[in-house]
């Protein structure tokens, strides 16, 4: 075989491979649920993945704002959903690390507790009473084996200097 025949044929396998690995990133979501979504809850949800957005004061120039976005680290965390004594619990634990400057310690958000549920099907939107918090979830994506849900949380650290809204996006597995 000659040169250009050698090197052609590299060139042709690793486009191949370059090719085959993109097409292997592109996840397909899984097909949505049917039934009733509150029985689909008691199955019990791990946290796989969170994803982050916001703005806040720029801590290098307090004169301007500063957005943010990312993709969580450290994620843990479960959603545990029973009926107790004619009532509707979850128990629930979101444990994740939120870089949101180059430059800046990463914050820890920790967030569990035990409470009362409710879903408002006709809006989409789960709702965990744990006195005295109230956690509202936005259901994005429902199916058998995943969930992806939003919500809008109010980060409070004491290195921050100020509490900032961030919008959390949650993805959830069985």
């Amino acid at each position: 075989m000659n040169k250009n025949h050698f090197i052609c044929l590299i060139c042709f396998q690793i486009i191949f491979v370059v090719s085959c690995g993109r097409a292997r990133e592109v996840s397909r979501l899984p097909d949505r649920a049917t039934g009733p979504f509150e029985e689909r809850l008691k199955d019990g949800w791990r946290v796989h993945a969170v994803s982050f957005e916001g703005e806040m004061t720029n801590p290098f120039d307090s004169a301007t704002q500063a957005t943010f976005q990312g993709d969580a680290d450290g994620v843990e965390g479960e959603f545990s959903f029973e009926d107790r004594n004619d009532s509707a619990i979850v128990d629930y634990r979101i444990d994740f690390y939120l870089n949101l400057m180059l430059g800046m310690a990463p914050i820890n958000y920790l967030n569990e507790g035990e409470g009362i549920w409710a879903f408002d099907s006709s809006i989409q939107t789960l709702w965990f009473y744990d006195f005295p918090d109230t956690l509202t979830f936005v259901v994005d994506y429902d199916a058998d084996t995943l969930q992806q849900w939003h919500s809008n949380v109010l980060i409070n650290d004491a290195s921050l200097g100020e509490d900032i809204n961030v919008r959390l996006d949650i993805e959830l597995r069985k």
